[in-house]
Formats: C-alpha cells, sequence, structure tokens
C-alpha cells in the first residue's frame, strides 16, 4: 500500500543550522502517527516542509505517493489532500473575518455553493460539539478549545485524506486535552483519515499514536511502533521526554 506521506532524505539548513539532516519516514495511510520532540527539534520544519511550505535543500516528499511542487498549482493539489491544524488555530484564522466567512472561503475553492458549504458545515459542528451560531462569532471571540475544535471543521471541509496536528493540546486544561484527543481519534476512524499529530509531550503522542519517532536536533532518533518504542526507548533522550508524561485518558 502506498504511504500516505514519505520523506527521503530530507535537509533544511538556515545559516549553519540543520533544521533537517538527512530525515526519512513513511506514514502509513488510515492510522494516527506520532512526531516527538522538544523546540528546536526539527518537526515542525518537517511540517511545513510537508505542507509544501518550506523548500527542501536535499531530497524528497511524496504525498499519497506523488511529488508535489511547491508553486501555486502544487499547493493547491497538496491542500485537496493535506490540511493542517496550525498549534495556535485562533491566529491561523482572520480576526477581521467572522468564522463563517472564513469557512465559506473553504467553498469557493472546491467550487461549491455556498449553501453546500454551509450545510457540510452544520453538520461538522454538531459532531465536533459546537453550537453552529459559531459562525457569526469572530475567531478572539471563542475559547482556546472551540477555536481548535472550528479549525478542525475548516480542516475537515476541505474533505482531505490527510490532516496534520501541529501541538493539538498545547495551552488547554488537562481535561480539554483528553477530550480533543479522543475527538481526533473518533474522526480518524469515522472518516478513514490518516492523522499525523506532532508535540513535545511524548504523553500526547504515546496515547493516541499507532507508530511515531522521535526527532533531536534536526535528526530522527529512533522510531517505530509506538507502544514498543515508549515502553522500552533506546536513547537517553527519549526516555527524558517520558520521564515527563502527565496523566491523560483517551479511548483506544
Amino acid at each position: 500500500m502506498t504511504a500516505a506521506i514519505s520523506v527521503d532524505n530530507a535537509f533544511v539548513r538556515f545559516g549553519d543550522t540543520a533544521a533537517l539532516n538527512g530525515v526519512s519516514l513513511e506514514v502509513p495511510q488510515g492510522g494516527c502517527f506520532g512526531i516527538v520532540g522538544e523546540s528546536g527539534s526539527g518537526k515542525t520544519t518537517l511540517m511545513r516542509a510537508v505542507l509544501g511550505l518550506q523548500k527542501l535543500e536535499k531530497g524528497e516528499i511524496r504525498i499519497a505517493g506523488r511529488v508535489l511542487g511547491t508553486d501555486r498549482g502544487g499547493l493547491k493539489q497538496r491542500a485537496s489532500i493535506i490540511q493542517p491544524i496550525f498549534q495556535d488555530p485562533a491566529a491561523s484564522l482572520s480576526p477581521r473575518c467572522r468564522i463563517g466567512m472564513l469557512m465559506d472561503e473553504v467553498g469557493t475553492v472546491l467550487g461549491e455553493a455556498r449553501e453546500e458549504t454551509r450545510g457540510r458545515l452544520n453538520g461538522l459542528l454538531r459532531r465536533l460539539g459546537i453550537d453552529p451560531g459559531v459562525v457569526d462569532k469572530y475567531p478572539h471571540e471563542v475559547s482556546g478549545g472551540q477555536a481548535r475544535r472550528v479549525a478542525i471543521a475548516r480542516a475537515l471541509l476541505m474533505r482531505p485524506s490527510i490532516i496534520v496536528a501541529d501541538e493539538p493540546t498545547a495551552g488547554l486544561d488537562v481535561s480539554v486535552q483528553g477530550d480533543l484527543l479522543n475527538l481526533l481519534q473518533d474522526l480518524r476512524q469515522a472518516e478513514n483519515i490518516t492523522l499525523v499529530v506532532i508535540s513535545h509531550n511524548l504523553a500526547v503522542v504515546r496515547l493516541i499514536a499507532e507508530d511515531a519517532i522521535v526527532m533531536r536536533q534536526g535528526v530522527v532518533v529512533e522510531g517505530g511502533e509506538a507502544g514498543a518504542l515508549f515502553s522500552a526507548p533506546g536513547e537517553p533522550y527519549t526516555q527524558e521526554l517520558l520521564a515527563s508524561w502527565p496523566h491523560i485518558s483517551v479511548r483506544q
């Protein structure tokens, strides 16, 4: 089966710093894949490269088996396959527009009638536990948890086969973190979506991912099946991350 995402020997350098230093990985279709690492490990650069927002100095990235460009056409192709949920979803939503108008932009990209987009949106918001009346609010008028769910709704409106979530639980209370992770799991299974979760918190990835890698200073330190990787990590760096595990309950 073709991998959802395949990265082969990816290099990205900023000045004298190697943000990605020969990174290779494969994300299986339909599962949840975790990328763990502290700030500066290269995980966000990797996400931007996968999304086509960062050019590689060397290497290759395939999305659903295809090498896609970083020009306008390539980005449009990517958007139909892979959608991000950024770490600060409120900041990724224009503060000048009501949420409904931001959602209407998705319909414009897809060539849908506004009524069709709004109908799908209302169904998604209800599944996500949000009052459809949120479309009349500005991003700053909703809570952090609601903003995450709004960002998920916008991503799902594009009908992607892959979703990349960058620090999906950052800044949320522990109880809300568990609810959000459960929600992502439910949506992944219901929609047969490949979910990539990027986090500095090994506990989050340990609880939700089936396979994972650990990154440090632009290099993949180790990886494999998540349960085995985090039960018996072979690297001291992974062991340190594991020691910081909080208690979050997620349905398997």
